[in-house]
């Protein structure tokens, strides 16, 4: 039975699409849906700029307040998208219960928060916007796909599908 299904977004381009597949599920399963995206940590540019313009005790404050705000923006962001797709009246977004931003590595992030809210679904695109074929699994589903314990529904992303449906 499913109770509780992880949407995992990277909040890229096809967000809007894979939504109609949470929805449906949720809807069909009467379930509760905990919306996840991981927040990449910044890398060595970012680290680099930062330690070169402040100092030590800055530094740190800068780190901490820095995270936690773009951690409320990002949240925020997927909150404006969730209500915008489901302005029309759709019962959808009453099935969201939580979004998280979780700073990390997407992998990691997604079969953690998992685990920690009993996911019985994982929904996931089958790759990102910086992957190159349609044809190709992205690097996140594809090891989300080999490690999850639990039955993953992953949306193909066809290019050709979503550039036609801008086009319209």
């Amino acid at each position: 039975m499913i109770q509780t299904i992880l949407f995992a977004t990277d909040m890229g381009l096809h967000t809007h699409y894979l939504l109609h597949h949470v929805n449906n599920l949720a809807s069909q399963y009467d379930a509760k849906v905990i919306v996840v995206h991981a927040m990449e940590p910044p890398g060595h540019l970012g680290d680099a700029v930062v330690e070169s313009y402040l100092c030590d005790e800055t530094r740190e404050e800068f780190k901490q307040e820095g995270i936690s705000r773009i951690i409320d923006g990002v949240k925020s962001r997927i909150v404006d998208v969730l209500e915008d797709e489901f302005i029309d009246g759709q019962q959808g977004l009453s099935k969201i219960r939580d979004v998280r931003v979780i700073p990390g590595k997407p992998v990691e992030v997604i079969m953690s928060q998992a685990t920690e809210c009993s996911a019985d679904m994982l929904i996931l695109g089958s790759h990102g916007d910086e992957t190159t074929s349609a044809n190709m699994l992205g690097s996140v589903t594809s090891r989300i796909l080999q490690m999850s314990r639990v039955p993953v529904y992953m949306v193909p992303l066809v290019r050709n599908i979503m550039t036609h449906a801008k086009a319209s």
